[in-house]
């Protein structure tokens, strides 16, 4: 054999254990979408080849195997394949061997000879590099992954957005230590920024964190604030998944925004059907002129008008003002007309706001005629404290029998965790919003231990199925609709009583029916 052919030979037998070391460093979810079959998936060094409940591959440490069989997943059997590509490189080997004996018994001591193997040396240290470079890449998430949040701690609506952030550092306390009970090598590093209840302050604060290189970001809490932000965070491949936007007009397929609420094409029939339940048949709105007071506002007004109601022209509001003397003389006006015409009992309000009906409530209580009807609100309002903290407004609340709705969740251990662990927090018990806020830290955490990185478009492809999979969400059994938002549910209805926050009953989304406790 020629010192040619020798070591061209070679050369093939170190492409093919180098190809064989390279698919290790392809991550397996890559390899999978290539059309390699899940058996003949390649894993990294002191990785398992494990089948996930959804059929995807994943490359775990053995210390994690057990923890994820218990969730479901399934060791691959890939004995035959071992088998197999232990042969070929014995077969290999031999080979080789014969070649080198061949060597021997010929004249191999020449200059050309000499150069040649010195370039092959070269390049198989230079290949082996590589291959080692790549097997590094395959390990994936290492170290503290910087995760945004972005919510209100100061400001309008701070009080909704403490707890929320209570809720999102509960949710990341818990993920890291699940991770650390799985022998991942990685954990949240979670970075808060303060959206001040301003829009321009969020764009700011979420270009603030882009430029730090974080593309994945909780929040921002409103509608107003996710509207705003939306154009820059799908420009620049940043995630953002909402714990409290509900605002119909950002229910958008294939964009950068996820929301674990439902919109308010849900809650504007529940709103409707709670107060013709209650036998209100005209009513009148009060409205934040913004993205969640418009939506809402539109809903609630087509629902009603269905059931066979009537709604009057309502008066909206500029978000930011603070007085509200004018916009409640004008609605003690129109509310007095609409009981000469109709009775005070089949005449209700309904507010569409945020912590702004403490304000509105001690303007009203001024005018007995406001006094006289039944106001509802939406979930911007639930358990705002200012309604029973506040004298006037408390003493309002009890005259009108205020009544607000929020998303309806079963009480489960996690949900009992997530109330607890804020009411420790911040001495009061959060709304629904705070335990949505737990459950996206586990959204998002659990698509990253799916892609085994924090590529976005990855995250958002298997974000649908990793929310199905969830087995402890605070909010119950979870779904996502094509919009990537929660796809509908119950309504709870809480009303001001006896000087504090109760359930008062409950709305049935499926039947369309209001039950009063």
């Amino acid at each position: 054999m020629s010192s040619t052919t020798q070591v061209m030979t070679v050369a093939a037998v170190f492409a093919m254990m180098f190809t064989m070391q390279a698919a290790h460093a392809a991550s397996p979810l890559s390899q999978f979408n290539s059309g390699t079959a899940i058996e003949e998936i390649m894993c990294p060094d002191g990785r398992v080849l494990l089948e996930s409940p959804r059929g995807t591959p994943a490359c775990v440490k053995e210390a994690s195997v057990d923890a994820l069989v218990d969730r479901g997943f399934v060791m691959v059997d890939v004995s035959d394949r071992e088998s197999m590509e232990m042969e070929e490189m014995e077969m290999m080997e031999t080979e080789e061997m014969e070649v080198m004996e061949t060597e021997e018994m010929e004249v191999m001591e020449t200059e050309e000879m000499e150069v040649m193997e010195t370039e092959e040396m070269e390049m198989m240290e230079t290949e082996e590099m590589e291959v080692m470079d790549g097997m590094e890449d395959a390990e994936g998430l290492m170290g503290e992954i910087d995760i945004g949040s972005l919510l209100p701690l100061t400001g309008r609506l701070s009080g909704h957005g403490q707890e929320n952030f209570k809720g999102t550092e509960f949710g990341v306390i818990k993920f890291n230590e699940y991770l650390e009970e799985i022998g991942e090598p990685w954990s949240f590093n979670l970075i808060s920024e303060d959206t001040e209840t301003k829009e321009t302050t969020a764009l700011e604060k979420l270009q603030s964190l882009n430029a730090r290189g974080v593309k994945i970001v909780l929040g921002p809490e409103t509608s107003s604030n996710t509207k705003h932000v939306k154009p820059y965070a799908d420009s620049n491949g940043m995630l953002l998944v909402s714990c409290c936007s509900t605002a119909p007009d950002l229910a958008i397929e294939g964009d950068n925004v996820y929301r674990l609420i439902p919109d308010d094409s849900n809650q504007g029939p529940a709103l409707a059907a709670v107060m013709w339940d209650a036998g209100i048949e005209r009513i009148i709105g009060v409205w934040r002129n913004d993205a969640y007071g418009v939506g809402l506002q539109k809903t609630t007004t087509e629902a009603f008008e269905e059931l066979g109601g009537t709604v009057e022209e309502g008066i909206k509001y500029d978000p930011d003002t603070n007085v509200f003397s004018v916009e409640i003389s004008l609605l003690a006006e129109n509310v007095q007309r609409m009981i000469d015409e109709s009775g005070a009992e089949r005449v209700g309000v309904f507010f569409a706001g945020f912590n702004e009906i403490t304000s509105v409530s001690q303007a009203a209580n001024e005018h007995e005629t406001l006094s006289s009807v039944r106001w509802f609100g939406a979930d911007g309002t639930s358990k705002e404290k200012g309604l029973i903290e506040d004298p006037l407004a408390l003493e309002f609340s009890h005259k009108v029998e205020y009544t607000a709705l929020q998303v309806a969740t079963a009480e489960n251990p996690t949900y009992l965790s997530v109330q607890e662990y804020v009411m420790s927090e911040l001495g009061r018990s959060p709304t629904t919003f705070a335990h949505s806020s737990y459950d996206s830290v586990w959204l998002v955490g659990m698509a990253m231990l799916e892609t085994e990185g924090t590529d976005v478009e990855e995250i958002k492809a298997v974000l649908p199925d990793v929310a199905g999979d969830l087995d402890d969400a605070a909010l119950g059994e979870i779904a996502l609709n094509a919009a990537g938002d929660l796809d509908g549910g119950d309504y709870e209805m809480l009303g001001v009583r006896d000087g504090a926050w109760v359930s008062v009953g409950i709305y049935n989304a499926d039947e369309g029916t209001v039950t009063i406790n």
